[in-house]
């Protein structure tokens, strides 16, 4: 009775430290990256406001203006988080600076004058933004086990359809209360209230962004030792040096190539999303104003799905099977949206069952690469460079929707379904692998008992 006693009791305390972590940690950093992803997104919004009329592109230009944020992101991707981990981790510093640029650089984009202005500012844009999330990945993996991870990590990578509702209704508002004022456009006000808030929470943030468990003063030194203990038997304490071996170590890994492949295909289909909704929504006969509200409900229905999905695929203990059925269901919207002629409605609907399959696989493909790489560094390297595959599906996402398609983007559909076929593919065979070797370790802890490396891959056995 005694130890079930002490159980109970040490669950207990468990649930606590984690609801205290959790307040402390996971709405900040999800707060954070939704403005970020509004910074990066609201160029959709100011397209339905006359930006490309004010700006004279023509063509595929204002396909090249969302490209050539995706450049600057994949040069900077990898290099950021060598950077970040030889300054020990200074996340508070790391991510506030992150956030300050960009926001300096979206107020800068009210005075952009034409094609060439703007490719700067986009492309320095997508530069400082290239070590963001993987910082705030590894900040979640710094507080929390395996186990833990997936739905803190949904929860922060909500952000995106939490910023997706927002730039539709802020827009709105914006197109409302002060397009011409001041002698700005509604595209330029767009850009403007976006980067002042921005800078404001960056500002902020410096005092709330915690950098090691060590320098926290809500934690007692029982919860500080119950943090490390959780983490160091889960597998997630650093033992090697940063090194180009370290790096090659990781491309050398087929779960991070497999893995690069899968989150490139959903990011193709989330990216086009983020992107294009207002002027696909536009285009099922809505007028602009309208199409700036109606992108806000399927941003809800992703984010809730996303954050569901996380809850259920962490008590699960299971990765795989969830992308494999959400982007199927992100396939049949597809479908709908791409088969269905003339009824506005109906095409609507299937945005929403989009919204409701594609976002969720971003999260939960992410973190089942991150619980099938222990080490934290060598983690945070593959992180990287699955972000860095997700930059090139956001290469290919902005290229996929042209204007000679509005309003049908029959092409830019069927890109984004084939994409997501790609990403279910690969995820069977990967779920596959995984499972038979799970099942080879198990069968041969059964004939030998021996230590091993809280490092070895094997020791953990793989998330499926």
């Amino acid at each position: 009775m005694d130890s079930i006693d002490i159980t109970e009791e040490e669950s207990q305390n468990q649930k606590t430290l984690l609801r205290k972590i959790d307040l402390k940690i996971v709405p900040l950093v999800t707060f954070l990256y939704m403005l970020s992803y509004l910074d990066r997104i609201s160029i959709g919004n100011a397209k339905l406001e006359h930006l490309e009329s004010d700006l004279g592109l023509i063509e595929n230009q204002y396909n090249w203006v969302l490209c050539i944020f995706f450049f600057g992101h994949i040069l900077f991707e990898v290099p950021s988080n060598l950077i970040l981990y030889k300054i020990k981790h200074r996340l508070s510093i790391w991510i506030s600076v992150i956030m300050l640029a960009c926001g300096i650089i979206m107020i800068l984009m009210i005075f952009v004058k034409n094609f060439l202005t703007i490719m700067i500012a986009r492309f320095f844009l997508g530069f400082f933004e290239a070590g963001l999330i993987p910082g705030m990945i590894y900040y979640i993996t710094i507080w929390y086990k395996r186990s833990e991870q997936n739905s803190r990590v949904s929860a922060v990578l909500s952000g995106p359809t939490l910023a997706g509702a927002l730039s539709g209704l802020l827009s709105y508002a914006i197109i409302s209360l002060l397009d011409s004022k001041a002698g700005l456009s509604g595209w330029q006000w767009i850009f403007l209230v976006c980067g002042v808030i921005t800078i404001i929470v960056s500002i902020v943030a410096y005092f709330l962004i915690f950098d090691s468990v060590d320098n926290v003063k809500w934690l007692n030194n029982e919860e500080r030792k119950r943090v490390y203990t959780g983490i160091k038997r889960d597998g997630s304490q650093d033992t090697k040096e940063i090194s180009k071996d370290l790096v090659l170590e990781c491309l050398k890994d087929w779960k991070v190539c497999v893995s690069m492949f899968i989150f490139c295909g959903i990011s193709v289909a989330t990216y086009s999303f983020s992107f294009f909704i207002p002027s696909i929504i536009n285009g099922f006969g809505f007028n602009e104003v309208l199409s700036q509200l109606l992108v806000v409900p399927p941003f809800i229905l992703g984010c809730i799905s996303e954050i569901g999905v996380a809850f259920l695929s962490d008590r699960a203990n299971l990765r795989g099977p969830y992308v494999i059925l959400f982007a199927s269901i992100g396939m049949i919207g597809y479908a709908i949206v791409g088969t269905i002629q003339s009824h506005a409605i109906f095409k609507y609907i299937g945005t929403w069952f989009i919204a409701i399959g594609a976002f969720p696989c971003r999260a939960t493909s992410t973190t089942w690469l991150a619980n099938n790489i222990p080490p934290s560094l060598k983690r945070n390297i593959c992180i990287s460079l699955m972000v860095g595959s997700g930059s090139i599906g956001g290469i290919i996402a902005t290229q996929i929707y042209r204007s000679v398609d509005y309003p049908n983007y029959y092409l830019g559909h069927l890109i984004a379904s084939i994409c997501l076929f790609l990403a279910i593919f690969l995820s069977i065979i990967q779920f596959t692998i995984l499972k038979i070797n799970n099942d080879k370790m198990k069968k041969q802890r059964k004939k030998i008992r021996r230590a091993v490396s809280w490092n070895s891959e094997s020791e953990f056995g793989h998330f499926l």
